[in-house]
């Protein structure tokens, strides 16, 4: 209905999976990465879990789609079967045929087409889907089927992708035995609001073959809070948004015509009288009672009890409101604000961000933090962080006219990255992990009085002082505590790819990039490294054993996060590196 109005080439959020409009989430490319991984290994199970609607389908046809010659596959999307109809299934998947409806005879069946293709120098792959319907006696027989190997190498590698529940299965001390011989294993988790943003315009892309911008950032922001991050629940709200946005006569979906949509398919409204089970004499007692209770309270506050109250941090202290008793208020007014005055002035100076080189012209009289954060404006804040944090990497900013202005904030700040030839990496929620990297990030943070997201460059970390830029060559210093109440939990670090390979690097990648592992290996102390440019067995050892040392998860696999610190340890090793850093040293621990 509304393809044409919006210049669709077809509807962009249909609810198949169609492996053409696959957006891969971090999560998603992991479990793609693990799955890739488990085939050229030859690893017998693997499990990948994950909520309903998580993408767990779409997943499975694109692996599958991008299986490499020489791979024989069987695909069964509807295991509630018995063992016989399960057998039968998966020898129709491989094209077997049989007649047979004895358990020992397909048994028997399946073990000769696996050692015929064996001897072929082909692998044989089982994916079930869906697999958590599996009965715990077709669990045990695929665990049979495993069983099937020669003296170097199984005949077949099994893949189980189905909801949580098949986890909790596997953990049962019945299925004990299935559950030991699981060598990889990945669950997918709901998309976090960057990424929301992100898989609703990679979808517009997909549809009209051309950016649209038809999504305000607003818009996002409320279908990800309905959907929790879920793909198939993003699908139907941006849909019925279109819906909407076409039925109005609106050229874009806007925070309003998202809401508007969103009420409709939750069926939101007031309530009927008789939906209520709690009477209202009920309510009444509830309400005195609560009345009550907070003139008692206040009451026994202003007797000043005297014991030390804890420092307030909340936006109610910062929005100067008064309290009923006397303790200090963290208010942080201007003596508690810092200039920090980097070693290496800012060169160049990004485009609009003026100083006029007195340091006391770096603070603005402001009462709080709070005031700060409310003078910043979003399109302005996030150009002035980006171009503060390229100008660490001695790059100017970019002008107006190079970044599109309607593009979502991680786009926006993905494409600055680009076009100096940096990548952009992506922390949620994990300001250890922000220390740990050690490189300058675009933090958002929450206006108190309202939705609307702001930026500040983080500039410095170090003695447990974290410093921001702003723009007019503005620092402020402040801590961890203090910051806490108004981050919105995202930063964007920016980093250098020295590997020139953004893809995963496993045993399928180029020889160029696995010698840039192996290299940077040896530099970190792995001198056992050969010279060859084999990701070899113990070329992933050693990368699990690095990704241990650096509390990443040690899948073996070299991706952005394991990259970024193996490149970060080279530079530890006294070489001269231009990569920025916050603590100012080279080793990643606190300066003085």
């Amino acid at each position: 209905m509304y393809t044409t109005y919006f210049g669709f080439r077809e509807k962009p959020f249909k609810l198949v999976p169609n492996p053409d409009f696959l957006y891969l989430s971090k999560n998603h490319e992991i479990a793609l990465a693990h799955l890739s991984y488990a085939v050229s290994q030859g690893d017998g199970f693997v499990v990948i879990t994950g909520e309903v609607g998580t993408g767990k389908t779409t997943l499975c046809r694109i692996f599958l789609e991008q299986l490499a010659e020489g791979i024989e596959s069987a695909y069964i999307f509807n295991p509630r079967l018995d063992s016989v109809q399960l057998l039968t299934a998966i020898c129709n998947e491989f094209g077997i045929r049989t007649n047979s409806n004895n358990l020992k005879q397909l048994l028997d069946v399946i073990n000769g087409y696996l050692i015929m293709k064996n001897k072929a120098g082909r692998k044989v792959i089982l994916l079930i889907d869906e697999a958590q319907n599996l009965s715990v006696e077709n669990l045990e027989m695929i665990r049979m089927l495993s069983n099937l190997e020669t003296t170097r190498n199984k005949l077949l590698q099994i893949i189980l992708v189905g909801q949580p529940e098949l986890a909790d299965m596997l953990d049962s001390y019945e299925l004990r035995q299935l559950a030991q011989r699981i060598s990889l294993s990945a669950h997918l988790t709901p998309l976090t609001k960057a990424e929301t943003a992100g898989y609703i315009e990679h979808r517009l892309f997909i549809a009209a073959q051309r950016q649209t911008n038809l999504f305000t950032p607003r818009a996002c922001r409320l279908i990800h809070k309905f959907s929790k991050g879920i793909p198939r629940k993003i699908n139907i709200a941006a849909d019925r948004a279109l819906l909407t946005a076409y039925s109005l006569n609106r050229s874009k979906v806007t925070g309003t015509v998202a809401k508007i949509a969103i009420e409709e398919l939750s069926s939101r409204g007031p309530a009927p009288a008789a939906a209520f089970s709690i009477s209202r004499s009920a309510l009444l007692w509830a309400a005195l009672t609560i009345c009550l209770l907070l003139l008692v309270g206040g009451a026994f506050l202003k007797r000043r009890v005297p014991w030390q109250w804890p420092l307030q941090t909340s936006v109610e202290a910062d929005a100067g409101q008064a309290a009923s008793f006397d303790r200090p208020l963290r208010t942080y007014k201007i003596e508690n604000y810092t200039p920090i005055v980097p070693a290496a002035a800012l060169n160049p100076t990004p485009a609009g961000l003026q100083s006029d080189g007195n340091p006391s012209a770096a603070i603005r009289t402001v009462a709080s933090l709070a005031e700060v954060i409310n003078s910043l404006d979003h399109d302005r804040s996030r150009l002035d962080a980006m171009a503060l944090v390229l100008a660490r990497w001695q790059q100017p900013a970019p002008s107006g006219s190079q970044l599109p202005e309607m593009a979502i904030d991680p786009e926006y700040f993905e494409i600055a990255a680009y076009q100096y030839g940096l990548r952009m990496y992506t922390v949620e929620s994990d300001w250890a992990l922000v220390k740990q990297m050690n490189m300058p990030a675009i933090v958002a943070m929450k206006k108190p009085r309202s939705a609307e997201l702001v930026y500040m460059a983080m500039v410095g970390w170090s003695g447990g002082k974290i410093q921001l830029a702003l723009g007019g060559g503005q620092f402020i210093q402040t801590d961890l505590e203090t910051l806490l109440p108004y981050s919105q939990g995202t930063a964007y670090v920016y980093w250098k790819n020295s590997f020139g390979f953004d893809p995963v690097i496993n045993t399928n990648s180029p020889a160029q990039a696995v010698s840039a592992v192996k290299k940077l290996l040896r530099k970190a102390g792995y001198d056992h490294m050969s010279q060859s440019a084999v990701y070899d067995r113990s070329t992933e050892k050693a990368v699990m054993d690095f990704q241990l040392r650096h509390s990443l998860t040690p899948d073996g696999l070299v991706g952005s996060l394991t990259k970024i610190f193996l490149i970060n340890e080279a530079d530890t090793e006294g070489n001269e590196s231009d990569r920025p850093r916050l603590n100012g040293t080279s080793d990643g621990r606190e300066g003085a």
